[in-house]
């Protein structure tokens, strides 16, 4: 079949599920890892895990558990209470809940733009983010067991909270406008677009990070995205024993590792792809190595893809620029562009270039 043969096959799918009301399984309250929830909404109950046992007012009943569409509100002793509209089900494992929420394909692409992006974005990259959203969800196919996705930001944040309604209504909007709308690949397939907060500059390519060609993003200049430079002291048994994990191939152990031994190995726009020990070979993805340095530092210090580091006795100093990977869409860019008038259509096409809007 040519290119344009399975972009149009694509689209008469896409279509057809859009008719039959294409649904979106996410799992919530992943974070908060909850053995015990409220619920109020059209039902209210209370639902917690025994062991493998689920319970709903203290009484075991059959997995998995239904719950209607509607509005719903799920309360947890350990945070602010979550709100979603869509049918709910419940599940237990190991002492934990496992919850879905599933809702429609665009109620789901207006929640997760209305929680990844802030107040007062101009409404044409609100655009150009609906389409990104659309686009991911679609290409990715289900990420987790029964689920397609979950509320994380390693899927696509559905917050449940924190949102005013004036900004929920933009985001709803900016959804509309561009329903059914997704970035195409040449080869008819949907790309798996991503979205970072701010590049610093310049966006990465996800060919050098990722190895992958399926995003349809490129690397590409973007002045209009502030630096945002950033820097933090890890100390050097935490780097050692979050880098440590991820390096392939045998060698020493993470509490072996001498940080002055690992080379960089810098990709177009400053990001580094490989982190590569010089004695061994061994190496690792510099993407997820910033993951795990954060991680280790509790989140919010280790901020993006662009990172240096070097040792400084009993710490390892990292500093770099930006907020996220550094792949495809760059929100604070996309506003910038579309604050200088630039329409949704091409912004897309500024970030994603290897790609095509349908």
């Amino acid at each position: 079949m040519s290119a344009l043969g399975a972009a149009l096959l694509g689209l008469v799918l896409a279509a057809g599920a859009e008719a039959r009301g294409q649904m979106v399984r996410v799992r919530v309250l992943e974070r908060l890892h909850p053995h015990e929830v409220l619920l109020a909404g059209p039902e209210t109950a209370a639902i917690s895990a025994r062991g493998d046992a689920l319970l709903r007012d203290g009484v075991e009943v059959e997995q998995p558990l239904l719950l209607p569409e509607g509005a719903w509100t799920l309360a947890t002793p350990r945070a602010a209470a979550r709100r979603y509209r869509g049918r709910l089900s419940a599940r237990a494992a190991a002492g934990e809940l496992q919850l879905l929420v599933e809702l429609p394909l665009e109620r789901y692409v207006a929640e997760v733009v209305a929680g990844e992006s802030i107040s007062g974005t101009p409404e044409e990259a609100l655009r150009a983010l609906a389409v990104v959203v659309r686009s991911f969800v679609l290409a990715q196919g289900p990420r987790h067991a029964e689920a397609d996705v979950c509320d994380l930001a390693h899927c696509q944040v559905l917050r449940g909270t924190g949102v005013s309604s004036e900004h929920r209504e933009r985001a709803r909007a900016a959804a509309d406008a561009t329903r059914g709308q997704v970035l195409v690949l040449p080869s008819g397939a949907v790309a798996e677009a991503p979205f970072h907060a701010a590049c610093g500059g310049h966006t990465a390519d996800p060919r050098q990070v990722l190895g992958s060609a399926g995003s349809g993003a490129a690397s590409v200049a973007d002045p209009g995205c502030p630096a945002l430079a950033w820097a933090a002291d890890v100390p050097l048994a935490a780097f050692r024993a979050a880098l440590g994990p991820l390096l392939d191939g045998t060698g020493p152990e993470g509490g072996s590792l001498d940080p002055a031994q690992l080379d960089l190995v810098l990709g177009a726009g400053g990001y580094t792809v490989r982190v590569v020990e010089r004695t061994t070979g061994r190496r690792a993805r510099g993407d997820a190595v910033a993951r795990a340095l954060d991680r280790s530092m509790g989140w919010g210090r280790v901020r993006s893809g662009r990172f240096v580091f070097r040792a400084e006795g009993a710490v390892v100093h990292v500093e770099g620029s930006g907020l996220g990977h550094g792949l495809g869409l760059c929100q604070a860019g996309a506003a910038r562009l579309a604050a200088d008038g630039e329409g949704y259509r091409a912004i897309l096409a500024h970030y994603f270039p290897r790609a095509a809007l349908r």
